[in-house]
């Protein structure tokens, strides 16, 4: 039976059909069968009445742009395939995916799979209770998290980096108290290539309550992901003098918050309190009105860069909550009754709180009379709006302090996040192994989070839009599926086509 392919011209269009030979035994004869492909359309077929068809179902596509561009040019695909199977990779990548742009979905990933885009990228994956504890336990076990952070960090040769401190919740918070995050249950540090600007690595340790501890920890990590020259972004308080001289004379330099309280800034902070407001500080940081003076501290033998930082809407947001609060104590407390097995102190400490150094009280006719310590409450509230950075780098400046402080407040928010939506899993023996495996999820997906971020801002977008503005704009691109595995994309928008032009993007699957 021979099969040939042949062209038909009908009113002036040419038409693909198969043709198919086959000898007829009763007549005795070759006879020929005819299948119709489609329009002929530069040598392929085309079935124009197909492509007409009504739309059967609509997928999820725009928002996976931006994350699907950073696998690709991160290279996370091939990275994870030295070490997954490609199920496991697909896997991975769906469940990174649905964390990160639809976290409810964790509760049932296969259902959202299906609705989005994945199925035409990771085709035939299959998505059980099962297989995503299987994953995460083989990606908990062993050194495999070093592994991928190593090639990771193989991306560039900069060597240049900063360590940032940071506490994720590994244990979930009980159910009365879902929502909460618990901090100080797990220290992490995290190594971002400051090229790149996006973290390559990390380290979970022990706690380090000595700075020099947390120094040979950093260092071992440095080394680990060819770092040459670092920066500690850190996150703790030092109380103590001994940490933080140890801080100030260790071999790697830090940006340290403090309190406007310590001692050590203590006096600066009254010499400078006059010209706090001065024109000739005023600065612009992310849109915010902001007052920034430089100081030189000397303590021992050592002389210390820092900066002092007002901010006038922080002040006022301060001051309207502790207004608000102290008030609404006020209210529900004054000519309330004092029977005679009310303790009033316990009363007061019970209601007002964290405010209770604020509150002056006395019982008058068997009834509560208080009122506001004045002057307790203007000390407290003095440095409002002050925040002061120590930088053991005059190279640093104070956008750059603030910029990484900030972003360590935001890598630490959005991993615990993560972390506590993967707790919709249910835990085994392993919980310890698998909670080390979904943090390696959780940690890749900071990581292409934070490369959409950069070109975000790389781009310009970000003068226009917001993150969030320009993730809804791509949402209104949608796949939509025309039956016999056939689909289209729905046509572009004005700024759609803006934020894709200016990414250097493409719709393209």
């Amino acid at each position: 039976m021979k099969t040939t392919t042949r062209v038909k011209k009908i009113n002036g269009h040419e038409y693909l059909y198969e043709i198919t030979y086959y000898y007829d035994k009763e007549t005795r004869r070759t006879r020929q069968k005819s299948r119709y492909l489609g329009k002929n359309v530069e040598g392929k077929p085309v079935r124009v009445r197909e492509k007409a068809k009504t739309p059967e179902r609509v997928f999820s596509y725009g928002e996976f742009i931006p994350y699907l561009n950073a696998v690709r040019e991160l290279r996370i695909q091939e990275i994870l395939g030295s070490f997954l199977t490609d199920h496991e990779v697909r896997l991975f990548l769906t469940l990174l995916f649905a964390g990160i742009l639809h976290p409810e979905a964790l509760h049932s990933p296969a259902s959202w799979y299906e609705g989005t885009v994945l199925p035409r990228i990771f085709s035939g994956l299959k998505i059980t209770a099962q297989s995503v504890s299987k994953l995460l336990k083989k990606l908990g076990e062993g050194s495999i998290h070093l592994n991928i952070c190593r090639s990771l960090s193989s991306l560039t040769e900069s060597g240049d980096m900063r360590v940032v401190e940071i506490d994720i919740p590994m244990t979930p918070p009980p159910s009365w108290q879902k929502g909460v995050i618990h901090h100080g249950n797990e220290p992490i540090t995290l190594y971002y290539d400051n090229k790149l600007n996006i973290p390559v690595g990390y380290l979970s340790s022990a706690r380090y309550l000595i700075t020099s501890d947390l120094v040979k920890g950093v260092m071992s990590g440095l080394h680990l992901f060819s770092g040459k020259k670092a920066i500690l972004v850190s996150g703790k308080n030092f109380h103590s003098s001994m940490n933080l001289y140890g801080a100030l004379y260790s071999e790697i330099p830090f940006i340290i918050p403090l309190h406007p309280d310590h001692e050590i800034v203590r006096d600066e902070i009254k010499k400078y309190r006059a010209e706090l407001m001065h024109p000739k500080n005023l600065k612009i940081f992310r849109g915010e009105t902001l007052f920034v003076i430089p100081v030189n501290i000397t303590r021992e033998s050592i002389h210390l860069n820092g900066y002092i930082i007002y901010s006038p809407r922080r002040e006022e947001e301060i001051r309207e909550r502790y207004a608000e609060d102290i008030g609404l104590i006020l209210e529900n407390l004054n000519d309330k009754p004092v029977y005679r097995w009310v303790n009033p102190g316990e009363a007061i400490q019970d209601v007002a709180g964290p405010y209770e150094p604020f509150i002056q009280w006395r019982v008058l006719d068997n009834r509560m009379a208080v009122d506001i310590k004045r002057k307790a409450l203007g000390k407290h509230l003095r440095n409002s709006g002050i925040s002061v950075i120590l930088v053991g780098d005059p190279e640093y400046q104070w956008d750059n302090c603030l910029e990484w402080l900030e972003e360590r407040e935001e890598a630490e928010h959005f991993l615990s996040a993560f972390m506590r939506n993967f707790q919709v899993f249910p835990l085994s023996v392993d919980s310890e192994v698998m909670q080390s495996g979904s943090f390696l999820v959780a940690f890749l997906a900071h990581v292409i989070d934070r490369w959409v971020y950069q070109q975000y801002s790389q781009s310009g977008l970000l003068t226009i839009y917001t993150p969030q503005r320009i993730l809804l704009e791509l949402m209104k691109i949608r796949l939509i599926g025309l039956g016999n595995d056939r689909v289209i994309i729905t046509g572009l928008q004005s700024r759609q086509k803006e934020i894709l032009d200016s990414l250097k993007w493409t719709a393209d699957i």
